[in-house]
């Protein structure tokens, strides 16, 4: 059986996480067409993280959720992540001013290993780093097609997954951190593995943000606890 598909391009200066929410201003007349064109099919692309060595060799496919177009013939975009898929081949634009690609579809590997307890320890370390303000949007960074992620009116709760793989996804997605090392997390077929990698990084930027907090808190009262230090 054949596991291949052809679906529209968006090379981005991000990378894409299955489940994560990404917002998008679609400007250049190429990726209108490609708007439109998904918008009266299945309503999906791919957004593959683009280089300086060129695309990388795994991407993520989205699915538009909402739309606002603008007077100029602009639109904002929100999508959300969907499925990871490998990059076959990219598909001349002869018949399309954007790109395609042929991908084939990309699973974690089944694992038998319990990984109930290091899911627990990354939610935890994941929830502690929120708290003190280290998240970001989706990691995402400028690009020529890209405005976004926008920061919502009011503050969104986050839904962290129970699924051990989705899970992983979640907070990869909302982790300031080279944009490389996302790619390698997002190319990974091993959950239990990546749990662990994610786990190890949670550790690091978490006392990096409490070490920042205690510096700033003891900054803030003077280093004397609020009151001026007496003369001897």
């Amino acid at each position: 059986m054949d596991h291949t598909k052809i679906i529209p391009l968006f090379p981005l200066t991000i990378v894409q996480f299955p489940g994560a929410l990404m917002a998008l201003h679609i400007f250049e007349p190429r990726y209108r067409q490609m708007l439109d064109d998904v918008m009266t099919g299945d309503k999906v692309f791919g957004i593959v993280f683009r280089q300086a060595e060129g695309l990388a060799a795994v991407g993520c496919t989205v699915e538009v959720v909402l739309t606002k177009a603008l007077p100029d013939g602009r639109s904002n975009i929100l999508c959300v992540g969907i499925s990871r898929f490998r990059l076959l081949e990219v598909i001349p634009d002869d018949e399309t001013p954007y790109a395609r690609a042929v991908i084939e579809l990309l699973e974690d590997d089944l694992h038998y290993e319990d990984a109930e307890e290091l899911a627990a320890r990354v939610r935890s370390l994941f929830e502690r780093l929120r708290a003190v303000g280290k998240h970001s949007g989706g990691g995402a960074a400028g690009g020529s097609e890209l405005e976004g992620p926008e920061e919502p009116e009011e503050p969104v709760e986050l839904d962290i997954p129970d699924n051990e793989e989705l899970l992983s996804f979640t907070v990869a997605a909302h982790l300031e951190i080279d944009l490389g090392r996302k790619q390698h997390w997002l190319e990974m077929t091993n959950t239990i593995l990546r749990l662990r990698e994610i786990e190890r990084e949670l550790v690091d930027l978490l006392e990096t943000e409490e070490r920042k907090e205690r510096i700033g808190r003891v900054s803030r009262t003077n280093g004397h606890g609020g009151k001026l230090p007496t003369s001897g």
